[in-house]
């Protein structure tokens, strides 16, 4: 579809007409803009002229006003400064009176009554926080004092050099100065030294004191006399958790705790640290000296090795079982106590430093008694008794070693170190204790009636108490470290079983020497074949089946001391019936008739005679076979011996003694059944096992694994050394 032409022309027509419109609206705007921005040019001219008028008018003001300024800038900066110098001394003086409100609050609790030991407990925490409070105030009283008087001097001195005020303020300011000096000099030195903070801090030494007395230990007694201590547990059981453990033995309430940890705190704060000291180790120790005196420890005055010889073994006996469970009680309870209130009180002074020094002082008196004791036994001279006492010493040692460790290796190492040597001396006493049985003096003659003398039964019922029970593992301990110090510590020791077993055969060797020695002093030949084989057999029987046989060797002992018995008991029988016995096995001779006859019945005379001569003989010397077993056997080797050669001898001459009296094989029996006679038989039938008659009096003498004592060993021994009758019952 074509477009109309005339249409077109005429949108163009219009077109234009809008654009010329917007034209002369544009021009309008512009030229209203430059009319405006050439009347504003008018105005500024006018203002510039204006203006320039006030300038010149300013400048002559500010000329005019120049001292003014000077003078307010000066006075600013002088009030300045006199704020500096007086708040300083405004700041002094408020904190002197809060010092005085609390002194003031301190006199009035002092005048309180605590009433019982709870409210007592609460209002000396009230007491000791007021305490608190006033020092802090005169600490800060004494810092501010003088920087306080020093600023309001040199305020007095700038004033007075500048003329910077009148004279009236001038004097006035010198006035306070004067009068904050006499404070600083007077009042607040009292305040220090002889005020309300001086008697609080000597009414606090002496609460700290009193209720560190009031502290005590508890009975001690009955855990302390409730056995040998083999039982009681090593105290690793309670304290091996630390003292923060709940089974650590504490003193005192966790308020009392409080308020004393307080009540040092508040001293040492105000320069009073050596005095706590001094009252704390005081205290401590008196109570601890106190709760061990309880056990009534008497024995301990006693401890130089010269003076522990001269006691009566019961005693030393008694006072070392004592030394074993007192020592226990003190480290386990008393000593750790003291440990815990230590720490728990002193912590905090010097970053802990304190209380384990003042714990080893309250700890090295009260061990020290106890160590001292213990080196004097161990020093003292070697004696066989005392093994077993010296070997439950060093049990108790080491089972305390692992408590003395946690209790002292931190705080009291020098204590530590001597226990250790202590441990170290009572090895080498068991060692020399053990040595001297090897070389045990017997100076007394030997039994005249030919029994098992009192050294033979004494060492053998020792060397089974050494072998036996709770001994053995103390002996093996001692003997090994012994051992190591010998060798050196790199070498290999032997097995337990074997250091022990080779140290009781020498002594058993040392033994079987005192044996020899006494069976060669008898005269009477008889009599020393039967001492051999009482001694011999005792020592056989007594050891058979025996833990000390084990580790010596069964074999060894047989073929050592059993057959060595029955060497003398055939021996005996060769010595006492051998003559008989020939004269009775020799041929009548040439004779023959009414001479051979009487040869016969001489002989047979003559036999009698010598058997109630060897019957008489046995009774007048007293010989005795103290065992049962071994009385029957030498009894029926005899008749084994006799009767049946007396027998032929008698069926020979059976027509030479006919019509006349004669010792009937019969009778000849009955009389060698009544040989040894009072041997005490009765004491020693329980020959199935080992038991020998007299020996049941022995055995009291050395404790058995179980316990007992050692009873009348000291006499014995001090008879034997003296050369004593040796047929006294042990």
């Amino acid at each position: 579809m074509s477009s109309n032409p005339s249409s077109e022309i005429a949108g163009i027509n219009n077109d234009d007409d809008s654009i010329i419109s917007n034209l002369r609206a544009s021009h309008a705007a512009l030229s209203n803009i430059v009319r405006s921005s050439i009347a504003a040019a008018r105005e500024l001219d006018a203002a510039d002229g204006r203006i320039s008028c006030r300038q010149e008018f300013l400048a002559g003001i500010t000329a005019a006003i120049a001292p003014l300024q000077s003078h307010a800038l000066a006075t600013k900066a002088l009030n300045v400064r006199i704020n500096q110098a007086v708040s300083p001394a405004i700041s002094f003086l408020q904190a002197f009176s809060r010092a005085k409100r609390l002194e003031h609050r301190l006199l009035a609790l002092s005048s309180g009554d605590g009433g019982d030991e709870g409210c007592s407990a609460d209002h000396t925490m009230t007491y000791v926080d007021c305490v608190q409070k006033l020092s802090a105030a005169v600490a800060e009283v004494t810092a501010e004092c003088e920087p306080a008087v020093q600023r309001l001097q040199d305020a007095v001195e700038f004033l007075g050099r500048t003329k910077a005020t009148d004279k009236l303020r001038l004097r006035r300011l010198k006035d306070a100065a004067a009068a904050l000096r006499a404070v600083c000099e007077e009042e607040v030195e009292q305040m220090r030294y002889e005020g309300p903070l001086d008697e609080a801090l000597l009414r606090l030494q002496d609460e700290y004191e009193e209720i560190l007395r009031r502290l005590r230990h508890p009975e001690v007694g009955e855990s302390a006399g409730s056995g040998e201590g083999e039982s009681e547990p090593d105290g690793m059981d309670r304290l091996g958790q630390g003292m923060d453990g709940p089974d650590w033995p504490a003193l005192g309430s966790p308020e009392q705790i409080e308020v004393l940890r307080r009540i040092f705190e508040t001293l040492t704060s105000n320069d009073c640290l050596d005095i706590c000291i001094d009252i704390f180790v005081k205290v401590r120790y008196r109570q601890v000296a106190k709760a061990l005196m309880r056990l009534n420890p008497e024995y301990l005055k006693t401890y130089e090795p010269e003076d522990i010889d001269r006691i009566e073994w019961e005693s030393l006996e008694s006072s070392i079982s004592l030394w074993i469970c007192h020592l226990r009680v003190a480290v386990h309870s008393v000593l750790a106590a003291e440990k815990h209130l230590s720490r728990a009180v002193l912590s905090s002074a010097m970053d802990g430093a304190v209380w384990p020094e003042c714990f080893a002082q309250i700890s090295d008196r009260i061990m020290a008694v106890f160590l001292r004791f213990g080196e004097g036994v161990a020093l003292s001279s070697p004696e066989p008794q005392k093994l077993f006492r010296l070997l439950e010493m060093f049990s108790a040692a080491s089972r305390l070693r692992p408590v003395l460790s946690l209790l002292f290796d931190d705080a009291a190492p020098d204590i530590a170190a001597r226990f250790r040597e202590l441990q170290k001396m009572l090895v080498n006493a068991a060692s020399r204790a053990f040595a001297t049985l090897e070389n045990l003096p017997d100076a007394s003659p030997p039994p005249s009636d030919a029994s098992v003398p009192g050294v033979v039964r004494y060492v053998i019922n020792y060397l089974k108490c050494v072998a036996d029970g709770k001994y053995a593992s103390a002996m093996v301990h001692v003997l090994r470290t012994e051992s190591l110090w010998k060798a050196g510590f790199l070498s290999r020791p032997d097995p337990d079983e074997a250091l022990l077993g080779e140290s009781l055969a020498r002594a058993l060797d040392a033994l079987l020497a005192i044996v020899e020695l006494k069976r060669g002093r008898y005269k009477d030949r008889v009599a020393s074949q039967l001492f051999a084989m009482n001694s011999y057999w005792y020592m056989y029987m007594r050891t058979r089946g025996s833990e000390l046989a084990r580790l010596v060797g069964e074999e060894e002992m047989r073929e050592k001391y059993k057959a060595a018995a029955e060497a003398a008991a055939y021996a005996y029988q060769k010595e006492a019936w051998g003559p008989m016995l020939r004269m009775v096995q020799t041929d009548v001779g040439t004779e023959k008739g009414e001479a051979a006859r009487a040869v016969a019945r001489g002989k047979v005379e003559v036999f009698a005679r010598e058997v109630e001569e060897i019957l008489t003989r046995h009774r007048a010397a007293g010989y005795k076979v103290p065992d049962r077993d071994l009385r029957e056997q030498i009894k029926k080797a005899v008749k084994e011996m006799v009767v049946p050669a007396y027998e032929r001898f008698l069926h020979s001459c059976s027509t030479a003694m006919q019509g006349r009296p004669v010792l009937t094989p019969e009778a000849l029996k009955e009389l060698i059944g009544r040989l040894f006679e009072g041997s005490g038989g009765s004491g020693g039938g329980n020959a199935g096992r080992g038991e020998v008659g007299v020996g049941a009096a022995a055995e009291e003498l050395v404790p058995s694994p179980g316990g007992g004592r050692l009873r009348r060993e000291r006499r014995r021994v001090e008879g034997l050394r003296a050369g004593e009758g040796s047929t006294e019952s042990l």
